[in-house]
């Protein structure tokens, strides 16, 4: 990565389970002349997408999540498929609707980026019929996008 690109790190409450498996992640971000933008889809942290302004700390060499600044309008969802065997043609599947996805084989989730220029329609059928199906779980990470009608 270039120099002007970073590591921010986002803390994270695991609940009574142990979940997230993490007290931290950690996101690439590009530095900008007010703050940092999010340029990683995180898999645990809740609020953040890729192309979000935020503010920052640092504590040594560690810089820490303090503030969405702006919203880059993106919404970020994840996904756990059931078997292995489903995570790459689900990850293709989204890649196809335009969402760039983040796969964690080992554990069978995707990090997927809904662009602002998306719209949640195709996609949530897709993922509610997969879901119906057996086939996967998810939830938002971040939901800036608007539920169409027919889903609400």
């Amino acid at each position: 990565m270039p120099s002007d690109y970073k590591i921010v790190l986002w803390r994270l409450e695991q609940d009574a389970n142990g979940y997230p498996p993490a007290s931290v992640e950690g996101l690439w971000a590009k530095r900008t002349a007010s703050g940092y933008q999010v340029d990683s889809t995180p898999f645990y942290a809740y609020g953040i997408a890729p192309g979000d302004l935020i503010s920052t700390t640092q504590d040594g060499e560690q810089i820490w999540f303090q503030a969405l600044q702006q919203s880059g309008g993106a919404s970020v969802l994840r996904i756990r498929v059931k078997h292995a065997t489903e995570v790459e043609p689900v990850r293709a599947a989204l890649e196809e609707f335009g969402c760039p996805c983040h796969a964690e084989p080992a554990v069978r989730m995707l990090a997927v980026e809904v662009p602002p220029s998306r719209t949640l329609d195709t996609l949530l059928y897709y993922l509610l019929t997969q879901c119906e199906a057996g086939i996967l779980d998810f939830e938002e990470g971040v939901l800036r996008h608007t539920i169409p009608e027919e889903f609400r």
